[in-house]
């Protein structure tokens, strides 16, 4: 074999070969990679075990890098012509390789050329470009990272299930059924303008009435149990091995969630507290005039003002009239609207002013109105809501105000009697200079109706039998017995015989009546100095009548005395005290309930607390909750109960010792608030019984 100064191309050679080895094993890496990286999806997606899952992934990696190497191997031939495509030199380092592997082929001297030209043009070549690694070493990284990530991160759907590579790996995790996390998110109703709210592992949720309470639990179980206060019910597993259940918010109470193994097992139980806010029913108020009014005459539009409120937000605001007109029992009703002006100082306070058209209802003397404000929020199918009701009434002299309607609340209030009509009178006459014309008007129609309402009742306590006719013909003073009605009169024919109508103090009540009657006209008009000097007459005359005859006041003719021999005859020594077993004392349910759990977290807490006591923990904050969801004391209880057996699960027993402490503080604080009061005396029925007995013996004279 020829000498020639070969070694520097045989190197040369052999770095492309290893350079191109290197870039088929990565090549088959990347595939096996991206098989292992649909692999983990599978996993996920189908339930297959981890340790399955990672080793096939692996072997398949290997396999495919081995393959390519392989197939590299095979190809060595093939190098000088890569490295020709890649770099060309005439076909120089070609030919120079073939001589090497043949050299009797060729003569010496054409030989050594070859070589040597061969070995110039390939000092001249760089093999990272010819055999490129770095973007395929970056993409394998990347491959590897991916992969990694969603082996450890994604959760096995199913697990437990068994599967492809289905094994004792598998059961270990069924037969230890845990909550990894859990995903809580609260979706207002739309019209209250939230949006949804999702917290993560929530130790409480708050939520508005009618929400959706979306849960989504990550768990190690083959199904996991939701227990409320209206029951139990599993939850459905997605296919991204989530279990999921959707629950609408109705009554404050509690969310309890339990895994469960397939051999039966059940894992730690997760305690979350559910408070729910009701939608309150929107506010409505009339602020003008605000109370009922007696006119004269329909002759001018009701300026009225009305304002709505509400928690979330007012949708209709309105104002309606009910037209009542008639007499005795044939009323005729005609309901009606009246356009408001709407003003709106945000979404949840309106105001609205509008005018009542008197003027144009065609109302009398007797009519009325009755308007009122309605209001409607934003919640769908919510009732409509409507203030109080006031009225307007047309009056005439000598009538009364219209009952069964509502009367604006005074802030004095009164008996109704004639001095103090008098002193309201006085009162009236004194604010007059800084009042309004319209408020003087309308509180002297108030008083005019007050004033009939006291002529009546004299009038109903007289028999009904005045003769209102000639009371507005003859003067109050001319009253005499003359006036009575005379139908009356005939029917009390008796009465007259015996002279007991003629006494002067029915005179002086007829006088009184009267004088009421002109000052109610005088109110009317009004003219308070006239109303005044008629109802101090009225007041005078009613004092001579009760003073000349106690017409009023004298109820017996005779006095009445005891019959004493129809009293009960016989001696007391005979009577004895029956005796009756002792009424068992009512339980208060919340009471005993309260007694109950502070009882058993006591004991817990005397003992040396564990994280094998937070299963009781949580069945003690879930009682809690089912005893009085919406009560704040009972809610922050079932809290710290639920943190206690937390820490104590995660080995920290000395915060568990004080949140217990906490928690039974908190318990003995509700216990006392629940107990009655007690009494200032204590008794005592065993002592009460013996005092009887012997209070019976002594009357009888025995010695027992």
């Amino acid at each position: 074999m020829p000498a020639w100064p070969d070694a520097t191309l045989r190197a040369f050679l052999e770095r492309a070969s290893r350079r191109r080895t290197t870039r088929s094993a990565i090549d088959g890496a990347i595939v096996g990679l991206a098989i292992g990286v649909l692999l983990a999806v599978a996993r996920w997606a189908a339930g297959w075990p981890l340790l399955p899952t990672v080793v096939g992934a692996g072997v398949i990696t290997a396999a495919a890098a081995l393959a390519s190497v392989a197939a590299a191997a095979r190809a060595k031939r093939r190098l000088p012509l890569l490295v020709e495509a890649a770099a060309p030199s005439h076909n120089v380092i070609v030919t120079a390789a073939e001589i090497l592997d043949r050299p009797n082929r060729v003569p010496d001297a054409i030989g050594l050329r070859v070589v040597e030209d061969a070995t110039r043009a390939a000092s001249a070549i760089d093999l990272t470009r010819v055999f490129p690694i770095g973007a395929r070493g970056l993409t394998l990284a990347v491959l590897a990272a991916i992969w990694v990530a969603l082996t450890a991160a994604l959760p096995a759907r199913g697990a437990g299930a068994g599967g492809l590579f289905g094994g004792a790996a598998a059961s270990a995790e069924v037969l230890s059924p845990s909550i990894d996390g859990i995903d809580v998110t609260v979706v207002a109703p739309p019209y209250t303008g939230r949006g949804e709210v999702t917290s993560r592992n929530p130790s409480r949720v708050d939520a508005i009435a009618g929400s959706r309470i979306r849960i989504a639990v990550r768990a190690t179980a083959t199904s996991v149990d939701l227990e409320t206060l209206e029951g139990r019910q599993a939850l459905t597993r997605r296919d991204d091995g989530v279990f999921a259940i959707d629950l609408t918010a109705a009554e404050s109470g509690f969310i309890a969630l339990e895994p469960l193994g397939s051999a039966g097992t059940t894992g730690a139980r997760r305690l979350i507290g559910l408070g729910v806010t009701p939608d309150r029913a929107p506010t409505v108020r009339l602020t003008a005039p605000g109370k009922d009014l007696f006119l004269p005459a329909a002759d001018r539009p009701l300026d009225v003002g009305v304002e709505a409120g509400d928690d979330f937000g007012v949708a209709d605001l309105r104002l309606t009239y009910t037209k009542v007109e008639g007499a005795g029992e044939n009323f005729d009703f005609t309901t009606g609207e009246v356009a408001l002006t709407i003003a709106r100082d945000s979404a949840r306070a309106w105001k609205g002013a509008g005018a009542l058209p008197l003027q144009t209802l065609g109302l009398g003397p007797g009519d009325l109105v009755v308007y009122r404000g309605v209001a409607r929020d934003q919640r769908p199918g919510a009732p409509a809501v409507e203030s109080d009701a006031f009225i307007v009434e047309i009056v005439s002299p000598g009538a009364l105000a219209a009952d069964g309607f509502a009367v604006d609340d005074q802030r004095d209030r009164y008996a109704l009697s004639q001095r103090m009509l008098i002193v309201k009178t006085e009162r009236l006459a004194a604010r007059k200079p800084s009042m309004s014309t319209d408020d003087f008007y309308q509180e002297a129609l108030t008083l005019a109706a007050e004033q009939r309402q006291i002529r009546a009742e004299f009038v109903f306590m007289m028999g009904g039998e005045l003769e209102d006719a000639h009371a507005h013909d003859e003067a109050p003073d001319s009253a005499d017995p003359t006036m009575l009605n005379e139908e009356a009169e005939a029917q009390g024919e008796a009465d007259i015989a015996a002279g007991r109508l003629a006494n002067q103090g029915r005179i002086d009540l007829m006088r009184a009546i009267r004088y009421m009657s002109s000052a109610a006209t005088s109110l009317t008009a009004p003219n308070l100095t006239e109303a005044l000097v008629d109802e101090k007459r009225a007041m005078d005359h009613i004092q001579k009548a009760f003073r000349s005859s106690r017409y009023i006041l004298r109820t017996l003719t005779e006095r009445e005395t005891l019959d004493l021999s129809r009293r009960l005859s016989g001696t007391l020594a005979d009577i004895a005290r029956g005796t009756v077993p002792d009424a068992a004392p009512e339980v208060n349910p919340r009471l005993a309930a309260l007694r109950s759990v502070l009882a058993r977290a006591v004991a817990i807490a005397a003992g040396t607390p564990s994280g094998a006591d937070r299963p009781l923990l949580t069945t003690l904050a879930q009682e809690l909750l089912a005893l009085d969801a919406t009560s704040a004391d009972l809610q922050k209880v079932a809290e710290v109960l639920t943190n206690a057996g937390a820490a104590l699960e995660r080995g920290d027993a000395r915060g568990g010792r004080d949140l217990l402490a906490d928690a039974t503080s908190r318990l003995t604080a509700a216990v006392r608030q629940t107990l009655p009061a007690s009494p200032a005396q204590h008794a005592d029925p065993g002592r009460d019984r013996l005092a009887g007995a012997l209070a019976d013996a002594l009357r009888r004279g025995t010695d027992r």
